[in-house]
C-alpha cells in the first residue's frame, strides 16, 4: 500500500515537472518569443493569451515581454538655454515594445526579459540626452514662466519625442516612444540670482511704463478738460455778446429822448453821487429848498432836517 501512494506520488511529481517543462502561459498583458536551439523565426513569436506547449529547455526557450508602457527617468543634467541660461533638467521616456521580434533579434543577451529591458534601456539612454539639446534652441523664459502662454514645454516635449523615435526607428529595436517628457527643472544657484535680479529689472520696467501710462491719461484728461472750458467760455462769450447787443439795442430808442437834456441830467447824477458821499458820515448841510424838492423827488434819499 505504501508502495503505491509513493509511485502515485512521484508519478505526479513527474508529470508536473513535466508539464512545467514543456507547457508555458502567455497573459493577455504579454508577448511571447518561443525560441528552437536559440534561434527565432517568423512563427516564433505569441501575441495570443493561452496555455502553450514546447520543449524542454535546453531546445525550446520562451522570452516574455510586456505590452505595457514603460518608463525610463533619466538622472538630472545641466543644460543651457538659448539666452545663455542655466538650468538642470529631469527627463522621462515612455516607451514600449511594438516588434517584438525585432526587438527579441536586436537586444536579447541570453538573460531573462527583465535584463534585456533594462539594456533597452541603457541604449536609449545617451539618444535621450543628445535629443535634450532641443532645450539649447529655447530661451530661459519658454521654460519657466509664470505666464503659461509663454511657456513651450509642450513644443520641445513633442520635438524630442519625434527626434528620439527617430533614432530609435534607425536603430531597429522595435521600439515605440510613446512621449518624451520634462519631469522636473531646476535653477542652479547663480542662475536663480540672475533670474531674480532680471524679475526685479522687469517688475521696476513695468512700473515705470505704468506710471508713464499714468501721466499720459493725466495730459490727456487735462487736455480734454481745457478744451472743453474753452468752448464753454466760448458759448458763454457768444451769448454774453448777444445779451450785450440786444441790450444796445434796446437802449438806443432812448438816446434820442436823453440827447436834448443830456447836459441836466448829467448835473443830476453828477449832484446825486455828491450826496451820497456827503451823507456818508451824517453830516448837517443846508440846502435852497429847490434844490431840497429835486432831490425829494428823485426819491430813494432821506434827509435829516435842516438846522
Amino acid at each position: 500500500m505504501k508502495n503505491k501512494i509513493s509511485i502515485t506520488i512521484a508519478l505526479v511529481v513527474v508529470i508536473l515537472l513535466a508539464a512545467y517543462a514543456c507547457l508555458f502561459q502567455v497573459r493577455y498583458d504579454e508577448v511571447a518569443i518561443r525560441t528552437h536551439f536559440d534561434s527565432a523565426g517568423d512563427k516564433s513569436l505569441i501575441t495570443e493569451p493561452n496555455l502553450y506547449v514546447r520543449w524542454p529547455w535546453p531546445i525550446d526557450r520562451v522570452h516574455k515581454y510586456s505590452k505595457r508602457l514603460q518608463v525610463l527617468e533619466d538622472q538630472l543634467e545641466e543644460q543651457q538655454t538659448a539666452d545663455e541660461k542655466a538650468v538642470i533638467i529631469r527627463t522621462y521616456v515612455a516607451w514600449r515594445i511594438t516588434d517584438p521580434l525585432n526587438f527579441f533579434k536586436r537586444l536579447e543577451t541570453n538573460k531573462s526579459a527583465q535584463e534585456t529591458i533594462k539594456h533597452a534601456e541603457a541604449q536609449m539612454v545617451p539618444l535621450l540626452r543628445t535629443t535634450r539639446g532641443i532645450i539649447s534652441q529655447y530661451s530661459f523664459e519658454q521654460l519657466v514662466n509664470t505666464d503659461a502662454s509663454k511657456l513651450k514645454l509642450t513644443e520641445i516635449e513633442d520635438k524630442a519625442t519625434a527626434q528620439l523615435q527617430s533614432r530609435i526607428d534607425d536603430s531597429g529595436y522595435g521600439i515605440t516612444i510613446d512621449k518624451v517628457g520634462i519631469r522636473r527643472v531646476m535653477l542652479p544657484e547663480k542662475t536663480t540670482e540672475s533670474v531674480f535680479e532680471t524679475m526685479k529689472k522687469t517688475r521696476e520696467r513695468m512700473a515705470a511704463n505704468a506710471r508713464q501710462e499714468g501721466k499720459a491719461k493725466a495730459a490727456a484728461i487735462q487736455s480734454d478738460a481745457e478744451t472743453a472750458s474753452k468752448r464753454m467760455k466760448a458759448i458763454a462769450e457768444r451769448r454774453a455778446q448777444a445779451i450785450r447787443a440786444k441790450g444796445d439795442r434796446e437802449a438806443a430808442q432812448y438816446y434820442a429822448s436823453f440827447a436834448a437834456e443830456k447836459e441836466d441830467f448829467a448835473i443830476f447824477l453828477f449832484k446825486n453821487e455828491a450826496l451820497k458821499e456827503m451823507l456818508k458820515n451824517n453830516s448837517t448841510f443846508v440846502l435852497p429848498a429847490e434844490d431840497l424838492g429835486l432831490f425829494e423827488s428823485v426819491g430813494k434819499v432821506n434827509l435829516p432836517a435842516a438846522k
